[in-house]
């Protein structure tokens, strides 16, 4: 079936194509990002979206985005426009058409039709990597071929192809004065234990054994957060841990920002949180196993400690694994260690 859409949209889109026009390429350039997946997706595009910006300082530059990719890039100086796409629409096309984007930059997507939208939009040039857009390459005008490299590096090469050059590959993330909060006195420290992928989750009681290792050696608040989805899994945690308090699991994303900006220190596993404390440049320190922090771990960020061990199975199951126990070989005592270096 999925063969059958691509031979569908392969065939389809060109020949709708044919009656679009290009939008001529002028000195003021026009560009159209995309990063339409989570949190950690988005913040990885930050140093892209900076540098684009400090190598054309006149140019139009639009991002196409998820809600989530909404709250994280709202206020960025360096963006003229914000789309979200909440679901796909004529009205959505007709308004990104009307915006003349002569080069458009697909940093990730992880909808189907975005790349076919992309193409009716009438840019001449439409860049991003071959191998990851699910078998629709062919309708890049600039396929580049994929490299062992972290995600942030990737969206910059993609810049780098545009005509543009690196001046950062830091995260940013933009808080306004009137968000952030006044810190707690006392020492704080931000135990996240989720993740959207249940793979990437070290073990519950290694967690609550690190919490009660940081409270005694430490002398400091534990606070647990975590989503909606994750309040039970927070409260148990919070629960076993003498002392805990349990954030508000119903927070925006902004508000999460704020109140992380507040910690001396976040403890987790491969997950957003951990580029969203790397963008704010608060310590860190990430747990990764069936991950590769060399693709996705903390990237030219000094506050950052990344954990990783090597994935005990070959290949790695990924989404398919229902026991991680390759992270079984970090223990609590050797992210103690890390957190007492960081807040020595």
């Amino acid at each position: 079936m999925l063969s059958l859409k691509n031979l569908l949209l392969k065939n389809l889109v060109p020949a709708i194509k044919r009656f679009i026009p290009e939008h001529p390429q002028t000195e003021n350039r026009r560009f159209l990002l995309i990063s339409t997946t989570a949190l950690g997706d988005t913040l990885w595009a930050t140093p892209a979206i900076e540098s684009l910006r400090n190598s054309f300082p006149k140019a139009y530059i639009a991002i196409l985005t998820s809600p989530i990719g909404h709250q994280v890039l709202k206020h960025n100086p360096h963006l003229s426009k914000v789309y979200t796409l909440d679901r796909f629409s004529f009205s959505l096309w007709k308004k990104l058409y009307q915006d003349q984007f002569d080069t458009i930059l697909l940093f990730h997507a992880s909808q189907r039709l975005i790349l076919p939208l992309l193409s009716l939009l009438g840019a001449q040039n439409i860049i991003g990597t071959s191998g990851i857009n699910k078998g629709l390459d062919r309708l890049l005008t600039d396929p580049m071929p994929p490299i062992y490299e972290h995600e942030i590096s990737r969206r910059l090469r993609i810049v780098e192809k545009a005509g543009g050059k690196t001046a950062t590959e830091r995260l940013s993330f933009f808080l306004q004065p009137q968000e952030k909060l006044k810190k707690q006195k006392g020492r704080w420290i931000a135990i996240h234990p989720g993740s959207k992928d249940p793979f990437k989750r070290w073990p519950t009681q290694n967690f609550i054994q690190l919490g009660k290792d940081l409270k005694k050696h430490l002398n400091c608040e534990i606070l647990i957060t975590g989503t909606a989805e994750e309040e039970l899994l927070m409260k148990s945690i919070a629960n076993q841990i003498p002392g805990a308090h349990v954030a508000n699991p119903h927070l925006s994303l902004r508000s999460f920002a704020a109140l992380l900006e507040t910690m001396d220190l976040l403890i987790c596993n491969d997950t957003g949180p951990f580029h969203l404390a790397c963008a704010l440049n608060k310590p860190v320190i990430g747990i990764y196993s069936s991950t590769d922090p060399n693709l996705c771990g903390g990237h030219h960020c000094p506050s950052a400690i990344t954990i990783g061990k090597r994935a005990t199975c070959d290949p790695c199951l990924k989404r398919k694994c229902r026991l991680p126990f390759c992270l079984l070989q970090i223990g609590p005592c050797e992210v103690l260690n890390a957190a007492l270096k960081v807040l020595s």
